[in-house]
């Protein structure tokens, strides 16, 4: 559940970067000063943002590649343990916030 958490967190701010920088490469080069000025403040809140979303990538838990090989070997070799009742909670629970 985190995890997608963090990978919609990440589009989103994907997104939110490449709106930004297609705004500011369709205006015109031609500008006055202060247009110029205002389109290097918003380059420079663009780093900003990129080494925040660093950051916060960075601070999240790393992958246990120990942990995720050996749950791949397992569900290979179908000795997995599945709780489907918990399955289908988790999976009616994702929908339901996906209506609201």
């Amino acid at each position: 559940m985190w995890r997608t958490i963090m990978v919609e967190k990440i589009v989103n701010n994907v997104a939110n970067l490449d709106s930004r920088v297609s705004k500011n490469s369709t205006k015109s080069q031609s500008s006055t000063v202060v247009s110029r000025d205002l389109s290097i403040e918003s380059s420079s809140d663009i780093k900003i943002e990129q080494k925040s979303v660093v950051k916060e990538l960075a601070s999240s838990a790393p992958i246990d590649q120990d942990k995720v090989s050996s749950i791949k070997n397992a569900i290979s070799s179908g000795n997995y343990p599945l709780d489907l009742d918990k399955i289908s909670d988790a999976l009616m629970e994702a929908y339901n916030e996906m209506k609201s």
